[in-house]
């Protein structure tokens, strides 16, 4: 069994494992060197990243965070209102909140400037699922993927500008085969 050592008011550390407490939610769970999906929103889902520069800000602020805060880009996508991504976590789990607080705080002062609307709430908040199967990997790359697809933004996602399906593809050696994958839906949309 795993002993609890209390570390502060806000973290409990098992191992290397940490769950942070939340009030009125679960906690979530984060493991160093682990594969993780995040899903945000903007703020009541208004179209603020409609705009092809929008979207290339957003991929640029994301690429350069997760350099910076140590994570691996494996899958992304933006879209008019949201975006998925898988990312590897480093070592250093503790830094998943300053990773996504790094590139939303950015991209929100960014376009309340462009917008001329200081202090406008431009994100909602982020979800994180830890992927821990071969199969969840595998139909959450699916979804990311397809994702402009279900949108009835691209009619197959090699169509679709903004996501890294053609540079994933590029490196998946062999191709990448979906049939495998199964449907995914427990991811906010």
């Amino acid at each position: 069994m795993l002993a609890l050592v209390y570390k502060s008011e806000k973290k409990i550390l098992m191992n290397d494992i940490i769950f942070k407490k939340a009030p009125h939610n679960p906690p979530p769970l984060f493991v160093p060197d682990a594969i993780y999906m995040l899903t945000a929103f903007v703020y009541d889902r208004k179209p603020l990243i409609v705009s092809s520069k929008r979207k290339r800000d957003w991929t640029t602020a994301f690429q350069n965070a997760a350099e910076i805060h140590g994570w691996q880009i494996i899958a992304w996508v933006v879209l008019h209102n949201h975006y998925h991504a898988i990312v590897k976590s480093p070592d250093n789990v503790d830094s998943l909140s300053k990773f996504v607080g790094s590139y939303h705080k950015y991209t929100a002062r960014l376009w309340n400037n462009e917008d001329n609307a200081a202090g406008r709430k431009v994100w909602w908040n982020y979800w994180d699922t830890c992927i821990r199967a071969e199969s969840d990997y595998l139909a959450r790359l699916r979804y990311v993927f397809w994702n402009p697809v279900k949108h009835a933004l691209a009619g197959v996602p090699e169509e679709y500008e903004f996501s890294n399906y053609l540079e994933f593809l590029s490196k998946w050696h062999g191709g990448f085969d979906y049939s495998s994958a199964t449907e995914v839906d427990d991811v906010p949309e």
